[in-house]
């Protein structure tokens, strides 16, 4: 497994809390790969890895749960799940495929375990 970690920034006075998901391991760096690669098409229309099948987010992540730690660092410490208004306020929205996504686009890998 692969943690992905998210730092969410910090407004003044609010100190809001990383967050992170679990991926299979690999996986983060290959769907990263094929986001940046979408969009950017040669003169037939066709990516470079057209032929490749494209991964869902369902096969990178081992679940939609989204979890912090609450003490300690790493793969230490007690993990809980965030409340729905802390996501709110981190990410815009509730909409916990939207989250996963922003996570494991813009997160830290931080390796496996």
């Amino acid at each position: 497994m692969e943690k992905i970690v998210y730092k969410a920034p910090n407004a003044p006075g609010q100190r809001m809390p990383d967050v992170f998901i679990m991926t299979e391991p690999g996986m983060a760096n290959k769907y990263r790969a094929q986001k940046g690669h979408q969009g950017q098409m040669g003169s037939h229309g066709k990516g470079s890895d057209a032929n490749e099948p494209q991964l869902a987010l369902v096969d990178v992540v081992q679940s939609f749960d989204i979890f912090q730690t609450t003490t300690g660092k790493g793969f230490e410490g007690n993990v809980a799940r965030p409340a729905k208004s802390d996501l709110a306020a981190i990410f815009d929205t509730e909409n916990e495929q939207k989250i996963v996504e922003q996570i494991l686009l813009e997160g830290e890998i931080q390796g496996a375990r």
